[in-house]
């Protein structure tokens, strides 16, 4: 197998700054990396950032996902009937409009976090997609900027971030799932089993002990700085290799 990463923008066959380092530790442990998929080669497995539209995903038949398994663990309205009972309770709704609060309201709430399928607002500022912190028309105009197609709202009931304060990444690769120090929650354990059965070879949950928090697809997927390249490497080379 070969791990085909994102190029520079300066040097299509030079690997993206932002990867380097984990490339160049999977490479030392004997894995076949580059910025193009190698003729020899007999499967594929791609790492690079977010993909908003099928064009941007490698089309190569030999790549082990495809664009429909990505969007399974990138869109929060694939994968929450597989957690549902795991995760924050969430339901979802074509627009921000009127009629919002008042659904809001029918179910108790009276604070919701509003992501735009895999999009948060917290990059801008933290509680920006908090409402009614943020007014429903602020959050759907900077949503705007993203042209997600076929995007949903997801508004999910509003969760202290002190509840959150332990919340971890585990990967899962081919089916096991991976984590620095071996301690696997068995919520974690649960949701895996599920979320398996949407086709993925490779993606990460992050979760507390208690609650599965979001699902990511592992093409984009950060390995956090807690993660050494050698120990990350040295999962995907028991998996992959």
């Amino acid at each position: 197998m070969q791990i085909v990463y994102l190029s520079s923008e300066e040097n299509k066959n030079e690997i993206h700054s932002h990867f380097k380092e984990e490339a160049e530790a999977k490479q030392k442990m004997g894995l076949m990396v580059g910025t193009k998929p190698d003729a020899n080669a007999k499967k594929l497995l791609y790492r690079g950032f977010s993909m908003l539209s099928k064009k941007d995903y490698p089309a190569d038949m030999r790549f082990i996902n495809n664009y429909e398994t990505y969007k399974n663990y990138f869109y929060l309205s694939r994968y929450y009937p597989y957690i549902s009972d795991l995760t924050i309770e969430t339901f979802f709704v074509d627009d921000l409009n009127d009629e919002l609060p008042k659904l809001i309201k029918e179910k108790g709430w009276n604070k919701v976090f509003i992501k735009k399928e895999m999009t948060a607002l917290e990059h801008i500022q933290e509680g920006k997609s908090v409402w009614p912190n943020t007014p429903l028309q602020e959050i759907k105009d900077l949503f705007s900027k993203w042209e997600i197609k076929g995007a949903k709202y997801g508004v999910r009931k509003y969760v202290d971030p002190e509840i959150l304060k332990d919340e971890l990444r585990y990967w899962v690769l081919n089916g096991r799932i991976y984590r620095r120090d071996n301690i696997i929650p068995d919520i974690v354990k649960e949701a895996a089993e599920r979320l398996n059965g949407m086709g993925s070879k490779y993606y990460t949950i992050d979760a507390t002990p208690e609650l599965i928090v979001e699902v990511n697809p592992g093409e984009s997927s950060d390995r956090h700085a807690e993660n050494s390249p050698e120990i990350f490497a040295s999962w995907f080379k028991k998996e992959f290799a």
